[in-house]
């Protein structure tokens, strides 16, 4: 009998560092595993920020500009409506920045790319 949440809960684990090569490294071999694990975490918590946040990762770097800026929304909703610890505060604003930045220049070069 196949368990495909076992079987993701595995490859996170046997990824080394996951959640720091995906928040703060930005560089991970496999940007699904990190899209089927944020998935997964949603459908355990949909206001889990850090679904939405390792969902907005992964859609960027698996050029799925428009979900990325999505997740990236609900990620700054639930820190605008102070949903988040103090602890979560000081992980995901860095992370919230970057992102963005990172989704804007990839945005403003498509833009100059059709123009």
């Amino acid at each position: 009998m196949e368990d495909p949440d076992g079987e993701l809960l595995t490859r996170v684990t046997e990824t080394k560092d996951f959640v720091q090569r995906v928040l703060y490294d930005d560089s991970l071999d496999d940007w699904n595993l990190a899209k089927d694990f944020g998935e997964f975490l949603l459908r355990l918590d949909p206001e889990e920020i850090l679904g939405h946040a390792l969902l907005a990762r992964a859609y960027r770097h698996l050029g799925d500009s428009q979900q990325a800026l999505r997740e990236l929304e609900q990620c700054r909703t639930r820190t605008a409506q102070g949903q988040l610890k103090p602890s979560e505060v000081e992980v995901f604003s860095p992370f919230l920045a970057k992102e963005e930045k990172l989704l804007s220049e990839g945005s403003a070069r498509a833009e100059a790319d059709r123009g």
